[in-house]
């Protein structure tokens, strides 16, 4: 066998210690008796040694001798299903060398990496190992995990480089794609971090997995610990097979809310064919009752349903079969896999991986591996780096399941009361369906190159264009595009107004990727005819569609399925078409419309990240100024999905300025690229923020929109440059003076269309309005926001409007009108516990902040300042006054000073509600 790295594989696997130690012996004695595993003769294999392993409970009952080669003592059940465990272990093994994952290694093995893992143990901590690499910094998105502990992916893969005599220097998107394609683990760790937050949100109060109590307690385990008893004893009686499984499928799909198996598959099931019917039941109970190794269980049992689909139950889809087996499975052994949704675990794999899971359209064990692999790892996490205290792999089901939830209320909806037929739907179960560009610089099509020589590549990608080629995978749909606008000749009732167009020209699946985020091989479908798609379009040369929503759903129809566009359901759905009569006058001429530069500032907490959503949406979706949607606060949730989903669809971009934002960032500038064979490096131009946004507002009818937040902290002159002129409404593309300007990287002509608006917005506290750079000053709209007590209510007797009001009078007298503090720090206060939490951790700490640590002036804002000398007890703030140490002379005319302390409990005092 192979030892050293069988024992790697289980490592990068994230197999406890004991697991390990279990796994290595018991291969490790087999291989004794049986022969070298890895040189067994023609008529043996793992599989056959594992075989001739088996022995039941019927076989334990009946005495039956034990059929291994060599002595075992104990019991001889417990015992043989352990050994062919390890003999499952074995395989995957194999089965993992056999096929490789995309992307290249740079040569490294599993070993390397382990090694350099020591090293970063050695080191004494991650701050010190990345010391030793220079040019390094802790990582912002990409961490390796191992055994529940976080090591930088970058720092670890060139640790491993260097210490193999490599000189190649990769990026951390390129050491991600090297740790995947190892079987090693990697977390986009902002991507966690939000997922984190909004799981803790919603499960109020949580702190331990274990605790049988609190949010997490009631509405997520309290019932599935509840169905796994319930499971287990139909599994464990008397009654035949056939009865079991109903027992059971039932138990697990519309007993109870919130269970992971379709009640749409039983009303199928029970309309099937008697035998079909029996055959599902019997492999439903077999899931549940099987000695045998849990993954191979969910294995042998896939395959099973797969052929029932085939002999006629229909609704026994991918995601079905996925569903079941490892649902089954996993209520009778939590501990190595749990309840599935393939939607969640989908998104859980893009979201915190970068991973398209379970990427084959029948099942594969290496696809189940993968996927059990990252909920280890993510149980490690919990157990190791969170404190958590998971109990199995359900308590990771579960933070999945939360964390990931759209519209949460703590309970999944009741089921309809009729099945809804929806043929077609689950055809679109896998994504996602890609659709590039294939211009070089926009007018150099490559398209007849691309057919001939049956890949698509793309010319000098973006980090974020990289990454996306690197999660590119084989059996993958693939479209080439091309996005314009038209007027005329329109196969419908244009109004008169321009429409965006994407022309499909030619569709295939991804055989395979190269690794280097820049190419993947197409099977190009022969003799395709280009169609023309209208209105859900998308001018970026990637675009990855998910069939998540009515439109996307009825794009790849009619790109990968010959579907014809349904002209009227579009014109009564686009949100920016639908309802508008057909005599509606002409759309406005570019020369006439009038592109917006605004920026709202003012002191924090004062509506500026709502206030600026609102204004973003209006313009995209040419919204009136008092449209509800804007304007009630109950609809904020509403409001903020819209600007998500605008976002999404590439019509809202997002940046934050700081202290070192460059020209670079923001328009364009010069980039490493590797070179081909990974050796050395050449330097390409790479679009910027608002390169990219002007390049797709320009390509579409559409209005845009480019956020800039905290727009006062980066130096202006530097990050707009020459361009600065190129914004200012008349210099707009389309306008009566619409100017290009040359590029100095890429010498492209640039300029920006009149459809694209910049929103900025400044925090007051932070610099004043009057130092912002006079060139900034005149091109843009400058709109304020102050607080308004106004919309506070009171709260549990506080006078929350009255108390802020005070509290700013104060503040305006002792520093300025711009330090005021916002009413969107109480907007959320729902109980003086409420309050309370917001004076002592944002309230008193940002006074204390403004006035540099002079905690008399901040007792003086929090109305607990006097004249006095002595001690004081004040409503929030605490005064003693501090004895004078020994050896001072007896100055009696020195300075009294006092230490300040926070009270545990506040007084409300004068602001009680009327």
């Amino acid at each position: 066998m192979r030892e050293a790295e069988f024992k790697a594989w289980l490592e990068a696997e994230g197999y406890s210690k004991g697991t390990i130690s279990t796994q290595m012996a018991d291969v490790r004695r087999i291989d004794r008796v049986y022969g070298d595993l890895d040189m067994l003769p023609d008529n043996q294999s793992v599989a056959t040694i594992r075989a001739s392993l088996v022995y039941s409970k019927a076989d334990q009952r009946a005495g039956r001798a034990n059929p291994a080669k060599f002595p075992i003592e104990g019991s001889l059940y417990d015992s043989l299903a352990s050994y062919r465990a390890a003999l499952n272990f074995y395989q995957r093994f194999l089965d993992a060398g056999s096929v490789a994952r995309s992307g290249s290694a740079f040569g490294l093995t599993v070993q390397n990496i382990l090694d350099a893992i020591a090293r970063c143990d050695s080191a004494g901590s991650v701050e010190a190992f990345i010391a030793n690499h220079d040019g390094l910094g802790a990582p912002a998105k990409f961490w390796l995990l191992h055994r529940g502990i976080r090591y930088p992916s970058k720092a670890i893969v060139r640790d491993a480089l260097a210490h193999a005599g490599s000189e190649v220097l990769p990026g951390g998107a390129q050491c991600k794609t090297a740790l995947d394609a190892l079987g090693f683990v990697v977390i986009d760790w902002p991507a966690f971090k939000a997922l984190r937050g909004t799981f803790l949100s919603r499960m109020t109060g949580f702190t331990d997995f274990r605790r049988q109590d609190g949010d997490y307690w009631t509405t997520e385990r309290r019932y599935k610990d509840q169905t796994i008893d319930k499971v287990r004893a139909f599994a464990a009686s008397d009654v035949d097979e056939r009865t079991a499984g109903e027992q059971i499928y039932r138990a697990l799909s519309v007993d109870a809310q919130g269970l992971p198996l379709s009640w749409r598959t039983l009303d199928e099931v029970q309309k099937a064919d008697g035998s079909l019917r029996e055959r599902f039941f019997e492999t439903v109970a077999r899931l549940a009752r099987s000695d045998d190794d849990p993954l191979a269980t969910i294995a042998d049992n896939a395959r099973a349903l797969e052929q029932l689909k085939a002999d006629g139950i229909a609704g026994l889809r991918r995601g079905e079969v996925l569903a079941i087996t490892i649902s089954v499975v996993g209520t009778m052994h939590p501990q190595a896999a749990s309840w599935f949704k393939v939607s969640r675990i989908e998104a859980m794999g893009q979201r915190l991986f970068g991973r398209k899971l379970f990427a084959h359209q029948q099942f594969e064990s290496i696809d189940l591996d993968e996927y059990l692999q990252l909920l280890r790892a993510l149980f490690a996490l919990f157990r190791e780096e969170l404190g958590w205290n998971p109990l199995d792999l359900f308590d990771v089901q579960g933070f999945i399941w939360v964390a990931l939830e759209e519209k949460w209320d703590g309970e999944e909806a009741p089921p309809p009361a009729a099945p809804v037929v929806e043929a077609e739907s689950a055809v679109l179960q896998d994504g996602p369906y890609w659709f590039v560009g294939a211009s070089y610089g926009r007018r150099d099509d490559q398209v007849d190159r691309f057919l001939t020589e049956e890949i698509w590549d793309i010319d000098s990608p973006s980090d974020r264009n990289r990454e996306q080629v690197l999660r590119m995978r084989p059996g993958e749909r693939i479209a080439i595009k091309a996005t314009y606008v038209r007027k005329n000749g329109l196969p419908f009732d244009g109004r008169g107004r321009s429409v965006s167009v994407m022309s499909i020209k030619a569709t295939g699946t991804i055989t395979a990727n190269a690794g280097t985020g820049e190419r993947v091989s197409v099977d190009w479908q022969t003799a395709y005819v280009p169609r023309e798609w209208y209105h859900y379009t998308y001018q970026p040369t990637i675009w990855e569609v998910y069939p998540t929503n009515e439109m996307a759903q009825r794009l790849i129809r009619f790109a990968f399925m010959d579907e014809p566009q349904d002209y009227d359901w579009f014109l009564r759905n686009m949100t920016h078409w639908g309802g508008l009569p057909a005599e509606e006058a002409p759309a406005p001429d570019p020369v006439k419309r009038s592109p917006l530069n605004l920026i709202l500032y003012g002191p924090p907490g004062t509506g500026k990240t709502y206030r600026t959503m609102a204004e973003a949406v209006r313009l995209c979706r040419g919204l009136a100024e008092g449209d509800p949607l804007l304007t009630d606060v109950e609809r904020r949730q509403e409001l903020r999905k819209v600007y998500e989903e605008l976002k999404g669809q590439g019509q809202i971009g997002f940046v934050t300025f700081h202290q070192n934002y460059a020209y670079e960032d923001f328009i364009e500038g010069l980039r490493p690229q590797p070179l081909a064979d990974a050796v050395g490096f050449t330097l390409k131009a790479k679009p910027g923020v608002l390169r990219q946004m002007a390049e797709a507002a320009e390509a579409s009818a559409e209005e845009h929109v480019l956020v800039i937040d905290e727009i006062n902290r980066a130096n202006i002159s530097k990050v707009f440059g020459e361009l600065i002129t190129l914004i200012e409404p008349d210099k707009r593309l389309g306008m009566a003076e619409g100017m290009r300007l040359t590029l100095p990287y890429s010498e492209a002509r640039f300029g920006v269309p009149a459809n694209l608006h910049i929103i900025g917005t400044m925090n007051t506290a932070d610099r004043s309005i009057a130092l912002l750079d006079t060139a900034l000053r005149r091109r843009f709209e400058f709109r304020e926001l102050m607080p308004d007590a106004g919309l506070l209510k009171p709260v549990d007797g506080i006078d929350l409007a009255g108390l802020l009001s005070t509290i700013n009078e104060r503040i305006e007298y002792l520093f300025d009108r711009e330090h005021q503090i916002g009413h969107a720090y109480f907007i959320r206060c729902a109980t003086r516990a409420d309050v309370d939490e917001v004076m002592r951790h944002k309230i008193i700490p940002l006074l204390a902040e403004y006035f540099y640590e002079d905690w008399a002036k901040v007792a003086t804002v929090l109305g607990d300042g006097d004249d006095g000398a002595g001690d004081r007890e004040g409503r929030f703030i605490d005064r003693r006054r501090l004895k004078a140490p020994k050896g001072l002379g007896g100055d009696e005319d020195a300075a009294a000073r006092y230490r300040w302390s926070v009270r545990d409990t506040f007084s409300y005092d004068g602001f009680a509600a009327a």
